[in-house]
Parts: C-alpha cells; sequence; structure tokens
C-alpha cells in the first residue's frame, strides 16, 4: 500500500505542474497575488504566508510585497525557482533527520521502501518502541545484561562440573593412567569450548547493550 504523500511533497508536485505554465508567460511579465496563487496551484493566503515564513524568499528578489491599496508584483519564474529550491530541501532535511531517528531506535526499513517522512517516522518508531514493550512485558525480550549475566553464571557452573566429572566418576584413582589422561584432555578441551561459545555469546550481548538493545527470550 502506496503512502500518503507529505504536504512538502503535494507543494513540488504542484510546482512541477506549474512549471509549463509560467514558461508559457513572457519574460519579464509580473503577476499580482491572486494570479500568482492561482499559477502555483495554492490559495493566496498559502502564498502569502510563504511571502512571511519562508527565510530568504523576499531577499531572492522574486516578489514585492504590497499592502495599503498597493499590489503584490511576483516574478513567477523567480517564485518557482525559489519555492522548487526550498521544499526539495526540505524533503532531504527530513530524509535525513528519518533515517537517523529510525536508526537511532533500531527501526529497519526495506531499501525497496521510499524514505517516509519525518511525521510517518516518528508514528514508525512509536508504534515499534509500543510493541517492543509489550512483547518485554509479556516476556518475549529480556534485557541484553540480564541475559550476559545469566549465561556468565551458567557456563562457570557447567566448566566447573565438566573439569570435576573425573574426580567424581574415579575419586580414589582406579582408572588406568592413559584413560585417565584421556578423560581430563577431553574433558578439558570440552570445557575450553563451552568457555568460548559463552564467552562470544556474552560479547554479542553487550554489543547489543550498548546500542540499547534486548536478548530475545525463549
Amino acid at each position: 500500500m502506496a503512502r500518503a504523500a507529505s504536504n512538502i511533497e503535494v507543494h513540488l508536485r504542484r510546482l512541477a505542474t506549474a512549471k509549463p505554465r509560467i514558461a508559457k508567460l513572457k519574460r519579464g511579465e509580473l503577476l499580482s497575488s491572486m494570479p500568482m496563487a492561482e499559477m502555483l496551484g495554492v490559495r493566496w493566503p498559502a502564498l502569502r504566508d510563504w511571502c512571511g515564513d519562508i527565510e530568504g524568499f523576499e531577499a531572492s528578489g522574486a516578489f514585492e510585497r504590497g499592502g495599503n491599496g498597493v499590489e503584490w508584483k511576483f516574478d513567477p519564474r523567480k517564485v518557482h525557482a525559489f519555492l522548487t529550491n526550498h521544499f526539495a530541501k526540505r524533503v532531504k532535511q527530513q530524509a535525513v533527520k528519518s533515517a537517523k531517528l529510525t536508526k537511532a531506535v533500531g527501526v529497519t526499513m526495506s531499501p525497496d521502501e521510499a524514505a517516509p517522512s519525518l511525521a510517518e517516522t516518528k508514528d514508525l518508531v512509536n508504534l515499534t518502541l509500543a510493541v517492543t514493550a509489550a512483547q518485554e512485558k509479556q516476556g518475549y525480550f529480556i534485557p541484553a545484561h540480564q541475559v550476559s549475566d545469566f549465561i556468565a553464571g551458567y557456563n562457570e557452573a557447567v566448566v566447573s562440573g565438566i573439569l570435576g566429572t573425573r574426580t567424581k566418576v574415579d575419586p580414589n584413582g582406579n582408572l588406568p593412567v592413559a584413560v585417565r589422561k584421556a578423560l581430563d584432555e577431553h574433558l578439558r578441551s570440552l570445557a575450553t569450548a563451552v568457555h568460548a561459545l559463552a564467552q562470544k555469546f556474552i560479547g554479542d550481548c553487550g554489543a547489543r547493550s550498548e546500542q540499547g538493545g534486548t536478548g530475545r527470550a525463549g
């Protein structure tokens, strides 16, 4: 399902539609407020707000402010170029902010998906956090440090148990020397392998913990 276009994207589409109309105007031809707004496909109050709110718009020379019986004067080509550049920058800025926000909370987006608007990203992040919180509450997720602590303790108990096996099996040393030696070597090798696996898992948990991650339960 295609996502809804943001207001900025809608403005860019209207500007793209207006471009051929503006290109038909005579060079140097100026428009007053209402005709300029209609040319852009917006209402005059919206264009008037842009004139007052967008930094650098008036200074660009794209228009001369009117009022008190004096007509506004707009240079259509300059207006179109300035607004297109302004809204294109806004789209890029929102994409950067969205990327930073999704990365910060571990939300992943498909490479084939269009970059969401900042508002959509916030909704996505809030939904992700809500789902994660619910899963944690139900026991699906456990904080990484808790998993790490458990594995460390479990590993110590397993290694101790492995290394103590020969003593329990042959407390009086009745097994042949060769058998005892082979058994000891096998148990030490097994204990080393188990310890290495546990340490790797603990290291991975530590890395996820630094990124604000959790361990999956079950």
